[in-house]
Protein backbone atom coordinates (compact mmCIF):
# COMPACT_ATOMS: atom_id res chain seq x y z
CA UNK A 1 0.00 0.00 0.00
CA UNK A 2 2.84 2.29 0.83
CA UNK A 3 4.43 1.41 -2.44
CA UNK A 4 1.22 2.20 -4.34
CA UNK A 5 0.89 5.57 -2.59
CA UNK A 6 4.45 6.39 -3.37
CA UNK A 7 3.97 5.52 -7.05
CA UNK A 8 0.75 7.47 -7.15
CA UNK A 9 2.54 10.55 -5.67
CA UNK A 10 5.32 10.32 -8.27
CA UNK A 11 2.78 9.96 -11.06
CA UNK A 12 0.84 12.97 -9.83
CA UNK A 13 4.03 15.02 -9.60
CA UNK A 14 5.10 13.96 -13.10
CA UNK A 15 1.67 14.93 -14.43
CA UNK A 16 1.90 18.41 -12.85
CA UNK A 17 5.38 18.96 -14.23
CA UNK A 18 4.28 17.88 -17.69
CA UNK A 19 1.27 20.15 -17.68
CA UNK A 20 3.23 23.20 -16.52
CA UNK A 21 6.25 22.63 -18.79
CA UNK A 22 4.25 21.85 -21.91
CA UNK A 23 1.92 24.86 -21.62
CA UNK A 24 2.61 27.61 -24.13
CA UNK A 25 2.78 31.24 -23.05
CA UNK A 26 -0.10 33.26 -24.38
CA UNK A 27 0.39 36.34 -26.55
CA UNK A 28 0.94 39.65 -24.74
CA UNK A 29 -2.21 41.63 -24.39
CA UNK A 30 -2.47 45.11 -25.94
CA UNK A 31 -1.32 47.97 -23.82
CA UNK A 32 -4.08 49.98 -22.26
CA UNK A 33 -4.92 53.30 -23.96
CA UNK A 34 -2.76 56.11 -22.75
CA UNK A 35 -4.84 59.15 -21.89
CA UNK A 36 -4.08 61.73 -24.56
CA UNK A 37 -4.35 65.38 -23.58
CA UNK A 38 -7.38 67.01 -25.08
CA UNK A 39 -7.35 70.16 -27.18
CA UNK A 40 -7.41 73.29 -24.99
CA UNK A 41 -10.76 75.00 -24.87
CA UNK A 42 -11.26 78.61 -25.88
CA UNK A 43 -11.16 81.39 -23.28
CA UNK A 44 -14.49 82.50 -21.93
CA UNK A 45 -15.80 85.99 -22.58
CA UNK A 46 -15.15 88.77 -20.11
CA UNK A 47 -18.00 89.41 -17.74
CA UNK A 48 -20.12 92.51 -18.14
CA UNK A 49 -19.19 95.65 -16.33
CA UNK A 50 -20.85 96.00 -12.97
CA UNK A 51 -23.70 98.38 -12.29
CA UNK A 52 -25.16 100.01 -9.21
CA UNK A 53 -22.07 99.90 -7.03
CA UNK A 54 -20.65 96.67 -8.40
CA UNK A 55 -17.19 96.39 -9.92
CA UNK A 56 -16.66 98.64 -12.92
CA UNK A 57 -14.79 98.19 -16.19
CA UNK A 58 -11.12 97.30 -16.13
CA UNK A 59 -8.84 100.23 -16.86
CA UNK A 60 -6.17 100.16 -19.54
CA UNK A 61 -2.91 98.49 -18.61
CA UNK A 62 -0.28 101.03 -17.66
CA UNK A 63 3.46 100.99 -17.52
CA UNK A 64 4.44 100.53 -13.88
CA UNK A 65 7.92 101.78 -14.65
CA UNK A 66 6.87 105.18 -15.98
CA UNK A 67 5.40 107.92 -13.82
CA UNK A 68 4.21 111.32 -14.97
CA UNK A 69 3.56 114.36 -12.80
CA UNK A 70 1.64 117.44 -13.93
CA UNK A 71 1.78 120.81 -12.16
CA UNK A 72 -0.27 123.96 -12.77
CA UNK A 73 2.33 126.62 -13.47
CA UNK A 74 0.05 129.27 -14.97
CA UNK A 75 0.90 131.67 -12.13
CA UNK A 76 4.68 131.37 -12.59
CA UNK A 77 6.58 134.63 -13.16
CA UNK A 78 10.26 135.58 -13.25
CA UNK A 79 13.38 134.03 -14.70
CA UNK A 80 13.85 131.14 -12.24
CA UNK A 81 11.28 128.76 -10.74
CA UNK A 82 11.28 125.67 -8.52
CA UNK A 83 8.79 122.87 -7.97
CA UNK A 84 8.73 120.30 -5.16
CA UNK A 85 8.67 116.74 -6.53
CA UNK A 86 9.27 114.26 -3.66
CA UNK A 87 9.38 111.37 -6.14
CA UNK A 88 12.77 112.58 -7.38
CA UNK A 89 14.89 110.49 -5.03
CA UNK A 90 18.63 109.87 -5.05
CA UNK A 91 17.96 106.50 -6.65
CA UNK A 92 15.98 108.21 -9.43
CA UNK A 93 18.80 110.71 -9.98
CA UNK A 94 21.40 107.91 -10.06
CA UNK A 95 19.58 105.42 -12.24
CA UNK A 96 16.50 106.66 -14.04
CA UNK A 97 15.58 109.01 -16.88
CA UNK A 98 13.82 112.28 -16.06
CA UNK A 99 12.15 114.15 -18.91
CA UNK A 100 10.45 117.51 -18.48
CA UNK A 101 8.08 119.44 -20.72
CA UNK A 102 6.20 122.72 -20.48
CA UNK A 103 2.84 123.53 -22.02
CA UNK A 104 3.20 127.02 -23.43
CA UNK A 105 0.41 129.57 -23.69
CA UNK A 106 0.33 128.82 -27.44
CA UNK A 107 -0.88 125.26 -26.70
CA UNK A 108 2.34 123.40 -27.61
CA UNK A 109 4.45 121.19 -25.36
CA UNK A 110 8.15 122.03 -25.43
CA UNK A 111 10.94 119.81 -24.16
CA UNK A 112 13.19 121.23 -21.47
CA UNK A 113 15.98 122.04 -21.99
CA UNK A 114 15.16 123.75 -25.25
CA UNK A 115 14.01 126.81 -27.11
CA UNK A 116 10.31 127.63 -26.73
CA UNK A 117 7.65 129.85 -28.26
CA UNK A 118 9.18 129.95 -31.73
CA UNK A 119 12.69 130.71 -30.49
CA UNK A 120 11.65 133.47 -28.11
CA UNK A 121 13.62 132.08 -25.12
CA UNK A 122 15.38 129.00 -23.72
CA UNK A 123 14.63 126.78 -20.75
CA UNK A 124 17.19 124.91 -18.71
CA UNK A 125 15.98 122.44 -16.04
CA UNK A 126 17.93 121.10 -13.05
CA UNK A 127 17.08 118.30 -10.64
CA UNK A 128 17.98 117.61 -7.04
CA UNK A 129 16.48 115.22 -4.52
CA UNK A 130 12.86 116.28 -4.14
CA UNK A 131 13.17 119.39 -6.34
CA UNK A 132 12.85 120.59 -9.92
CA UNK A 133 14.43 123.91 -10.98
CA UNK A 134 14.23 125.81 -14.27
CA UNK A 135 15.96 128.92 -15.62
CA UNK A 136 14.50 131.04 -18.41
CA UNK A 137 17.04 132.79 -20.65
CA UNK A 138 16.95 134.92 -23.78
CA UNK A 139 18.85 133.56 -26.77
CA UNK A 140 21.78 135.87 -25.93
CA UNK A 141 22.10 134.25 -22.48
CA UNK A 142 20.52 137.05 -20.46
CA UNK A 143 17.63 136.31 -18.13
CA UNK A 144 14.16 136.11 -19.62
CA UNK A 145 11.21 137.12 -17.43
CA UNK A 146 8.08 135.03 -17.95
CA UNK A 147 4.70 136.42 -16.94
CA UNK A 148 1.68 134.61 -15.51
CA UNK A 149 0.08 132.53 -18.23
CA UNK A 150 3.23 132.03 -20.33
CA UNK A 151 3.51 128.44 -19.07
CA UNK A 152 0.20 126.66 -18.48
CA UNK A 153 1.66 123.53 -16.92
CA UNK A 154 4.79 121.50 -16.27
CA UNK A 155 5.00 117.75 -16.93
CA UNK A 156 7.81 115.68 -15.44
CA UNK A 157 8.18 112.05 -16.52
CA UNK A 158 10.32 109.60 -14.56
CA UNK A 159 11.23 106.45 -16.50
CA UNK A 160 12.56 103.76 -14.20
CA UNK A 161 15.57 101.87 -15.46
CA UNK A 162 15.16 98.11 -15.47
CA UNK A 163 18.70 97.45 -14.28
CA UNK A 164 21.94 99.01 -13.24
CA UNK A 165 25.01 97.68 -15.00
CA UNK A 166 28.35 97.67 -13.11
CA UNK A 167 27.13 100.42 -10.83
CA UNK A 168 26.31 102.64 -13.81
CA UNK A 169 22.83 103.75 -14.73
CA UNK A 170 21.06 102.14 -17.63
CA UNK A 171 19.33 105.46 -18.31
CA UNK A 172 21.23 105.70 -21.59
CA UNK A 173 19.73 102.33 -22.56
CA UNK A 174 16.24 103.79 -22.09
CA UNK A 175 17.13 106.72 -24.35
CA UNK A 176 18.56 104.28 -26.92
CA UNK A 177 15.37 102.24 -26.74
CA UNK A 178 13.29 105.33 -27.46
CA UNK A 179 15.58 106.36 -30.31
CA UNK A 180 15.52 102.89 -31.89
CA UNK A 181 11.71 102.94 -31.66
CA UNK A 182 11.75 106.21 -33.61
CA UNK A 183 10.64 108.30 -30.61
CA UNK A 184 11.97 111.85 -30.36
CA UNK A 185 12.29 112.56 -26.63
CA UNK A 186 11.84 116.25 -27.42
CA UNK A 187 8.30 115.48 -28.61
CA UNK A 188 6.11 115.12 -25.52
CA UNK A 189 3.18 113.66 -27.49
CA UNK A 190 5.39 110.96 -29.04
CA UNK A 191 6.81 109.99 -25.62
CA UNK A 192 3.35 110.02 -24.02
CA UNK A 193 1.95 107.85 -26.81
CA UNK A 194 4.87 105.37 -26.59
CA UNK A 195 4.41 104.88 -22.84
CA UNK A 196 0.61 105.14 -22.87
CA UNK A 197 0.55 108.27 -20.72
CA UNK A 198 -2.42 110.57 -20.48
Amino acid sequence: MKKTMKLFGFALMALCLTLTSCGKDGDDGLDGAVGAQGIPGTDGQDGQDGQDGQNGADGEDGNANVRTFTFDTSSWTGSFRTQDIPEITQSVLDNDVILSYMLSQNGFYYAMPGTVDGGLYNTRPYYRVGRFYVNFNNLDGTSHEIVAGDIANLKVIIIESSQTISGKSSAQDIKKELKSAGIDINDYNAVASYFGLQ
